[in-house]
């Protein structure tokens, strides 16, 4: 029976790369566009409309390594895959200084895949996990460039797990998480009150998850470290 587990070994993660791709094209875009337009700095930061509220699409990758033990024992090699997701995501923020602010960010609560692949792929689905993210930070807006203003910004997010369901592994639990957080993005101004950005997110994140596979107990240890790209519109008031 154990040895059967063993093969958890082949656990690999679905891509949807090309989401991720079309999302770091776009921002490439917005900055090049927003060169030759006439500069808004002194509107965007002259403190009259310091809060803002973000609304955007954005496209989760998962960067997975795990370890696994069944009955106590130790699977040499195993690890666990997450399959990419989209999400809907909303942040509010306030701009407490010119180079500054702090934000909440929260969205619809997606659900991820986790499959068997190599020796496990007869497995098929393994589990799936829905789950809500909320991330508390701050960041830097260092310069513009014409209508552009990149930043870059820090924090904690704290994950919790919502709902497990069907899958192979019937009976897996994961437990809540937090971990940090960094941030690169900018956003085009159209007006002082609304513009146009992309935010890129990395995230350090390590779950715990226990069950019970073919009436033997199975421990496994999930990072999933993603990488979120997000794109959509913002406005100050």
């Amino acid at each position: 029976m154990v040895a059967n587990l063993s093969s958890l070994r082949g656990i690999s993660i679905l891509h949807s790369s090309s989401r991720l791709a079309c999302l770091f094209a776009t921002t490439c875009l917005i900055a090049v566009g927003a060169a030759a337009r006439p500069s808004l700095s002194q509107e965007v930061s002259d403190g009259e409309t310091p809060f803002f509220v973000r609304l955007g699409y954005g496209v989760a990758s998962y960067r997975t390594t795990g370890r696994a033990a069944v009955a106590g024992q130790a699977q040499e090699g195993a690890r666990v895959a997450l399959g990419d997701v989209s999400f809907a995501a909303a942040e509010l923020g306030w701009r407490f200084a010119p180079d500054w602010s702090v934000s909440v960010l929260g969205g619809l609560p997606p659900t991820v895949a986790l499959y068997g692949r190599g020796d496990f792929a007869g497995q098929g689905l393994l589990r799936k996990v829905t789950y809500g993210a909320v991330m508390v930070g701050v960041q830097y807006h260092p310069f513009t460039l014409g209508r552009f203003e990149p930043f870059l910004g820090a924090g904690l997010n704290y994950t919790a797990i919502f709902r497990t369901r069907a899958g192979a592994l019937s009976e897996l639990r994961v437990a809540d998480n937090a971990g940090p957080y960094v941030q690169v993005g900018g956003q085009l101004h159209f007006t002082r009150s609304l513009s146009a950005f992309v935010d890129v997110r990395k995230t350090w994140l390590s779950f715990d998850s226990k069950g019970v596979a073919a009436g033997a107990p199975i421990r496994v240890s999930i990072d999933p470290d993603p990488v979120s790209a997000t794109l959509g519109l913002s406005y100050r008031f």
